[in-house]
């Protein structure tokens, strides 16, 4: 990745993703994510639309108990996705920036975040304690 301060940023708009899973904002940020790739053109614009649905699906197929989890793991796929779009159009960051931000401010506060972003660098140490899964991934 480019730059540095997107990483927050891709988390955010991951986990505003999958938060806006039925609710009311759902159909404009399932949109919102399909314009941010249809800088790839309208094939990769339907590709995203359909995996925003597929992620809807899954996580409103989940059992209640599981739904956080599976969430998490949405979370993170697009994550993974909208850092590959930045990688191939780097222009895209701020529109993404703007674009998490937007969804995450519309959502309920107990769908604002599934993920939470610990960033550490030069050598120094972390202690964190979040609830469930944790992740851990070195980009040396």
């Amino acid at each position: 990745m480019a730059v540095e301060w997107l990483a927050p940023v891709l988390s955010t708009a991951g986990s505003a993703l999958v938060g806006a899973v039925a609710t009311d904002v759902w159909q404009t940020t399932r949109s919102g994510v399909g314009r941010l790739f249809g800088r790839g053109g309208e094939r990769r614009q339907d590709l995203a639309e359909r995996w925003a649905d597929q992620t809807a699906a899954e996580i409103e197929r989940a059992p209640a108990e599981q739904q956080d989890q599976v969430r998490a793991q949405w979370a993170d796929t697009w994550r993974q996705r909208l850092a590959d779009l930045v990688d191939e159009y780097p222009e895209v960051g701020e529109e993404l920036r703007t674009w998490a931000e937007q969804v995450r401010s519309e959502l309920p506060a107990d769908r604002q975040s599934f993920v939470n972003v610990f960033v550490s660098r030069d050598e120094s140490h972390q202690y964190n304690a979040p609830g469930g899964t944790v992740n851990v991934h070195h980009h040396p």
